[in-house]
């Protein structure tokens, strides 16, 4: 699954990924993949998911689209954090 770079979000609070091509994730299948691999859920419904790892990284916000917001300014952490969630992410898309 290819993403565009991990960039800044508009307000620079945060920052933001996209894939490169249109998919669509199981956001239960999501759920469940990330609290199976230790990520602590803060939020779950049917248009986002907040996941936390409280050992290193922080909150971030999957989408249906496959969009992910990493609530941090750390460009390095995120970085880290964005290549540790792609295998995850990758077992969460629908297949038609």
């Amino acid at each position: 699954m290819m993403y565009h770079m991990v960039k800044p979000c508009s307000d620079s609070g945060a920052f933001i990924a996209e894939p490169m091509h249109k998919i669509k994730l199981d956001m239960s299948l999501c759920e469940q993949i990330f609290k199976d691999n230790g990520y602590t859920i803060k939020f779950s419904s049917k248009v986002i998911l907040l996941i936390e790892d409280t050992i290193e990284y922080p909150e971030v916000g999957i989408y249906p689209s496959g969009k992910l917001l990493f609530k941090s300014t750390d460009h390095e952490v995120v970085s880290r954090m964005f290549e540790s969630l792609k295998p995850l992410l990758k077992n969460c898309i629908c297949v038609s």
